[in-house]
């Protein structure tokens, strides 16, 4: 929520440890959770890396147009590390809360501090969100969706975006 910075996730979906090597996630479940939230609430801009699900980021384009949702790699690491840098910080500064969902917790709380060869303006090494190592089975697509979302915010605050309607 740009106005108070309050995150809640529309839904999680992670691969069943027991899950066959056929196993995709249920995109129309998610297309259709994307789809409530975009005619629900007053969605500015959504932020999507398009790894694994360029089809949905296609499909979602058309349908809400490329001004609203757009592709955000996070594998640029400059700009993943500052959008990390933005999300810590206002976890740190008391302008973030959650709702409290257990997956999303999990997920946030899985995410460790992978170091890059990026540097802040103090010189300062930044970092990026990486699981405990690469085969981990602990999850942390939340917590970096939470970072893009985050991003989003912060560029609707930037740009001056305003509520089109009272709730």
């Amino acid at each position: 929520e740009v106005a108070t910075g309050h995150q809640w996730p529309l839904g999680i979906w992670e691969r069943p440890e027991d899950a066959g090597d056929d196993y995709e996630h249920p995109f129309d479940e998610i297309d259709g959770a994307l789809s409530e939230a975009m005619e629900r609430l007053e969605v500015w801009r959504v932020y999507v890396d398009p790894q694994w699900i360029d089809h949905l980021m296609e499909t979602w384009q058309g349908r809400y147009g490329d001004r609203r949702v757009m592709p955000w790699w996070t594998n640029r690491p400059r700009q993943a590390c500052w959008a990390v840098r933005n999300f810590t910080d206002g976890m740190a500064g008391g302008d973030w809360s959650h709702d409290g969902d257990a997956t999303f917790v999990a997920h946030l709380t899985n995410a460790r501090r992978r170091k890059q060869k990026v540097y802040d303006d103090e010189h300062r090494q930044m970092h990026t969100l990486s699981k405990d190592r690469p085969d981990s089975a602990k999850k942390i697509d939340a917590a970096m969706a939470a970072v893009l979302s985050w991003e989003a915010r912060g560029d609707a605050i930037a740009s001056g975006a305003k509520p089109r309607r009272a709730y």
